[in-house]
């Protein structure tokens, strides 16, 4: 049985999950320092519960959607991890920033080299 090539998809696909961990991780971080912040100011911990419980809701999110864009950096080519991928890129596209990339993998995405790849028949 033959080894269908890599298309290169994969590799702008690689690239947009890098760039959205990244991205993630550096908001995580971000809410980290405002949640250390608020709660170390004494002023913000008696009258700005909002702003802890926002940090924590906030943390929580981007590390919703940082891990799976990099758990996407690792998976093998299976047939699941084109839907996986395909879930992924479309999660990218609640903003109107990452669209116009999101709409490019996806034209890619479906083309059946693509899906050969991942071993879709």
């Amino acid at each position: 049985m033959e080894t269908p090539i890599r298309p290169p998809v994969i590799f702008w696909y690689k690239v947009y999950c890098a760039f959205m961990t990244v991205l993630y991780l550096l908001a995580v971080v971000m809410c980290v320092l405002c949640f250390v912040t608020f709660v170390s100011d004494a002023e913000v911990r008696e009258s700005g519960v909002e702003y802890i419980v926002a940090s924590v809701l906030l943390i929580a999110v981007n590390l919703a959607f940082l891990l799976p864009n990099l758990v996407a950096l690792f998976l093998r080519p299976r047939p699941w991890v084109w839907i996986y991928g395909l879930v992924i890129i479309c999660l990218g596209m609640h903003s109107c920033c990452w669209l116009p990339a999101c709409v490019a993998l996806l034209i890619f995405w479906f083309k059946p080299e693509t899906k050969a790849y991942f071993g879709w028949k």
